[in-house]
């Protein structure tokens, strides 16, 4: 009875999975000469199927390779059992095999059944089909482009132009609109991008555009002026005072950084408290930082225009001598 299980049905037979081992095998031997392809053979000629695979059984939990090997051991465990315990005895030799592994090859075989269903397979496949479908209407997209261009480039090049010339030019011009295609989408986030900025800061497009430029050029602001772009996408608003922009408010409440006023249209430097108007920080350089420098407002003492009309002539004229011949300013007018 110790010999039955070293019979070669019963061994594994190495990478060949020959015998009953065939079961784990996950299909029938030679099946690449029979035209039948499995998910393995596509794994193995793309990496990206591989890749989808690996992270479908990852996420599924399960690892079927070791689930099949593990039905094949049950079977013989409990085949081997059923033997040891004198099922199938009077039977004679195959008889009492047969009987012994008549009931755990059953439940082998529809464990196995269950394992051909792999979920990480299943999600694989899905991904290939729409992998290869998205491949094949590119393919058919290319050449309907390929042929309209062909067709243009052959108007274009007249009759008289060689075949080589006429699929050079199409080629040209069918890279041509791939690539004008790419940029209209670019164009069309970036515009995208303009009127999110315009709603967040409440300006008109001219001026979300500005902005939109500034940020996109954050690093070159920093090089030229050796600040970065304000918060609230640089924004700020300045009042005019007696004709000069003035922002003193402002700039106290303000970090340092860059800001641009939508309304006045102009760029300001805010550092330490302190407002500088400048000229646009995307063309000046780093050597040449001109600014047009702003002056504080000067601390005169506060006068009132009074006439002194209570004193008489000669009071006037002599309060007035005493303005012009001291060196100390009493801050009077005299009317």
């Amino acid at each position: 009875m110790s010999k039955i299980l070293k019979r070669p049905m019963f061994r594994k037979g190495g990478p060949a999975m020959e015998g009953v081992m065939k079961l784990a095998s996950g299909g029938r031997a030679k099946y690449q000469e029979a035209g039948r392809v499995t998910m393995q053979d596509l794994m193995k000629d793309d990496p990206y199927l591989k890749e989808v695979y690996d992270i479908a059984s990852a996420g599924y939990g399960r690892d079927i390779q070791q689930e099949r090997s593990d039905v094949l051991a049950n079977l013989l465990i409990r085949g081997g059992l059923g033997l040891v315990s004198g099922e199938g005895a009077g039977k004679g030799t195959l008889g009492a095999i047969a009987t012994a592994f008549k009931g755990p090859t059953e439940q082998a075989l529809a464990e196995m059944q269950k394992l051909k269903q792999d979920p990480a397979a299943m999600l694989t496949a899905k991904t290939a089909i729409e992998q290869k479908g998205a491949e094949r209407l590119q393919k058919l997209k290319n050449q309907q482009e390929l042929m309209e261009a062909y067709k243009e480039a052959k108007v274009i090049l007249g009759p008289d132009a060689s075949q080589e010339k006429i699929n050079d030019l199409a080629k040209t011009i069918q890279k041509e609109k791939s690539l004008g295609v790419g940029e209209r989408f670019k164009e069309g986030k970036k515009q995208d991008q303009i009127e999110i900025i315009a709603k967040q800061s409440k300006v008109d497009l001219p001026s979300a555009n500005i902005i939109y430029n500034l940020q996109q050029n954050q690093e070159k602001i920093k090089e030229n002026t050796g600040l970065e772009l304000g918060p609230n996408n640089g924004v700020i608003y300045g009042q005019k005072i007696k004709g000069k922009l003035d922002y003193t408010n402002e700039a106290r409440n303000s970090p340092d950084g860059i800001y641009y006023d939508p309304q006045n249209r102009t760029y300001v430097k805010v550092q330490s408290g302190v407002f500088e108007i400048i000229d646009n920080p995307l063309t000046m350089t780093p050597a040449k930082t001109s600014s047009v420098p702003v002056e504080e407002p000067k601390k005169t003492a506060s006068t009132s225009n009074r006439s002194f009309d209570y004193l008489s002539k000669s009071q006037k004229e002599k309060i007035k001598n005493i303005q012009e011949s001291s060196s100390s300013d009493f801050g009077l007018t005299v009317g």
